[in-house]
């Protein structure tokens, strides 16, 4: 007689969720157990057993959050198109697609916003980061054999840091024009490694 299939993996994603969306609408501090219950529609002693205490819940964010961004990083490069890769990264990254995860954004937010007390957690954070900058360079590097490092590494870095400000306003409804304006700037960034 075969077992019962286990709902386990199905319980921790809607956990997860509703942890995800109780830090984007009340902050690390604010998501508390019965509030992400709420969030998730499950019951508090069933989230407490899948999370844990305080300390418990901020690891877990930090894990899915943090794995679901390096997830999607490697779907991101993988879906990439075999010639002009890096614009078409740009055009990706500062396009509507991007940014229709606001809530997942929020979560990464408030993770770095309370690494300012948890180092492992500023370290985690910072390496995911570095992380997809080094991605990026590798991939300006095939693209541009023939650039400078120096000038391959500040285009990385300068695309990261305008996506990552980009991403991070996205709750605020930004015109699309001002998005616009950021892939530009994107562009020129690697029309500057040709």
């Amino acid at each position: 007689m075969a077992g019962r299939p286990s709902n386990r993996d199905e319980r921790y994603l809607e956990i997860m969720a509703g942890l995800v969306r109780c830090v984007a609408r009340y902050g690390i501090e604010g998501a508390t157990l019965s509030q992400i219950a709420l969030e998730a529609n499950l019951s508090r002693p069933l989230v407490r057993h899948h999370l844990g205490n305080r300390q418990e819940i901020v690891y877990a964010l930090k894990s899915y959050v943090l794995e679901q961004f390096d997830a999607d990083t490697d779907a991101l490069f993988e879906s990439l198109p075999n010639s002009n890769r890096a614009q078409a990264l740009i055009d990706y990254l500062f396009s509507p697609a991007a940014q229709s995860v606001p809530e997942m954004i929020q979560a990464f937010a408030a993770l770095t916003s309370h690494a300012v007390d948890d180092v492992p957690l500023r370290e985690a954070c910072r390496t995911t980061i570095l992380s997809f900058e080094s991605r990026l360079g590798d991939l300006l590097q095939v693209q541009f054999p023939n650039a400078a490092k120096a000038g391959l590494g500040q285009a990385a870095q300068e695309i990261v840091a305008l996506y990552f400000n980009v991403i991070s306003l996205s709750t605020l409804d930004m015109p699309a024009s001002w998005i616009d304006n950021a892939r530009q700037i994107a562009h020129q960034a690697i029309n500057r490694l040709e």
